[in-house]
């Protein structure tokens, strides 16, 4: 059986330096690598016609989230009221210590609360979670253990 590695997930942005300070601030990712992607490149690979800057970073957990920032600033993605409404990648999944500390520090970073603050699931394995927007509109589930 064919074997892969660590999944990364890429995001295009029309704000690098809000997105960054999201990702970094409120999530807990840091700045790994970054690098200007020429247009010979991204071109023939349908990621931009004229380049873009690439910017990797790592979650807490070791994944890589890798921001995109075109020159022009693509179109923001309007989410359907219900995550299930549409095909695609629905959301992001961070699993944190504190969920109320994380979506207080992204709501001050721009997040905008998408459920409620933090639903508490229940049964073996009962959870914590809440769903947010970040500044773009990318959803973002955060999710905390609960004891027992």
């Amino acid at each position: 059986m064919q074997q892969t590695s660590a999944m990364e997930v890429g995001i295009s942005v029309m704000d690098l330096p809000q997105m960054l300070g999201f990702y970094t601030e409120a999530l807990g990712c840091r700045e790994v690598r970054r690098a200007d992607i020429p247009a010979a490149l991204s071109a023939p690979l349908t990621l931009a016609a004229d380049g873009y800057l690439c910017v990797w970073l790592q979650t807490p957990g070791g994944e890589i989230i890798k921001l995109m920032a075109p020159p022009t600033a693509p179109q923001k993605l309007v989410q359907p009221e219900r995550l299930t409404e549409q095909t695609g990648i629905a959301y992001l999944t961070f699993y944190v210590d504190d969920i109320a500390a994380v979506l207080a520090a992204a709501e001050e970073r721009g997040a905008t609360l998408r459920s409620e603050r933090a639903l508490v699931t229940e049964g073996a394995g009962a959870v914590k979670l809440g769903f947010l927007e970040d500044p773009e509109g990318n959803v973002v589930e955060l999710v905390e253990a609960l004891a027992g």
